[in-house]
């Protein structure tokens, strides 16, 4: 929720409750480079409301705009804020002392609210990592997901592992081990990078044919598949040459951004250390990263036949949830 006015946009510009009672989560957004006190005293206000007529709901608060702020005032400020709104709720557990606050997210131990913070900026990719982490709370695959990207790890000898929607470049799930900031930003890069390079050399030479699978929302490409293999030296993710292998369609259902990425789509990626990042589409929106050493990858046949199966495993579980969801809504 965002609104300059926040008179207008807690009170009689919008059915709040109406609102809050159809939701799952909330986020708000507070400008960490201003004054936040009525920022705090509407955020408060949602908060209220949303006990009223939707106890479970989630309140995430992305402290907005923290890149101008040395990391010892980002600390501050975030304590500030998180102890604000505490306080005001500290009634509803008996408790005064202040919730501990970890870099990057804070939970509140109450009972009944159910609110995180997070620091962010436009500036850097905090706010893809901040939205992936509310995606994947509501997701209700993401334990699924993360149990099946955890069991490839340990029989791929993989270091780490994500399902990134491509578009957003939020990591709907990953596996159990701590997410390093710096690694997830090289995967968006890598998104980008393969993206870019596809648009200019994954185009087709001729007329293609596109079939698509409903059951399994794959595609496949009958002919004027054009191929190309590129070395580059130059790379902002590596210091050894990057090998980019894409196919493309003519046919995108309006999505400019997925239109060359495609059941062909792969790369990988050297980076310094002697480890690797290995991308592979899963479907036409969602690309599967993962890191691990470069030597794993002399074994690339069995990478490769795992990735398959978790592809297919990943299908069917986003298959049999739509089919759950439609048999839901016609009884």
């Amino acid at each position: 929720l965002y609104d300059d006015d926040t008179t207008h946009l807690v009170g009689g510009g919008y059915d709040m409750e109406r609102v809050l009672k159809r939701c799952n989560a909330v986020v708000y957004i507070i400008d960490a480079q201003d004054d936040y006190s009525q920022s705090i005293s509407s955020l408060i206000m949602i908060i209220q409301s949303g006990r009223r007529v939707n106890p479970r709901l989630r309140y995430e608060v992305f402290i907005h705009k923290v890149d101008q702020l040395s990391e010892e005032t980002k600390i501050e400020t975030q304590r500030d804020i998180h102890n604000q709104v505490h306080d005001h709720f500290a009634h509803l557990n008996g408790r005064k002392n202040a919730w501990p606050l970890t870099p990057f997210e804070t939970y509140s131990n109450s009972r009944e609210i159910l609110i995180n913070f997070h620091l962010t900026s436009i500036f850097d990719h905090s706010i893809f990592e901040a939205f992936s982490k509310v995606i994947q709370k509501l997701s209700p695959q993401f334990n699924h997901l993360e149990d099946l990207l955890n069991y490839l790890i340990s029989t791929s000898n993989m270091e780490q592992a994500f399902l990134f929607d491509i578009q957003t470049k939020i990591s709907i799930a990953t596996d159990s081990t701590p997410t390093d900031i710096q690694m997830y930003e090289l995967c968006c890069d890598m998104i980008d990078l393969l993206m870019n390079m596809s648009q200019i050399y994954g185009r087709p030479n001729g007329d293609v044919a596109e079939a698509i699978d409903d059951d399994r929302n794959s595609e496949h490409i009958s002919n004027g598949i054009h191929e190309s293999t590129n070395t580059y030296s130059n790379s902002s993710l590596s210091t050894t040459p990057v090998r980019t292998s894409c196919s493309s369609i003519t046919e995108t259902m309006n999505e400019p951004t997925s239109d060359v990425f495609d059941s062909m789509s792969s790369s990988i990626i050297k980076l310094t250390g002697g480890r690797a990042l290995y991308l592979k589409e899963i479907n036409r929106h969602l690309a599967l990263i993962y890191v691990l050493h470069e030597r794993a990858l002399s074994k690339q046949a069995i990478i490769e036949y795992n990735v398959d199966q978790l592809k297919k495993s990943i299908l069917d579980l986003f298959h049999l949830t739509n089919q759950t969801s439609a048999s839901s809504m016609a009884l």
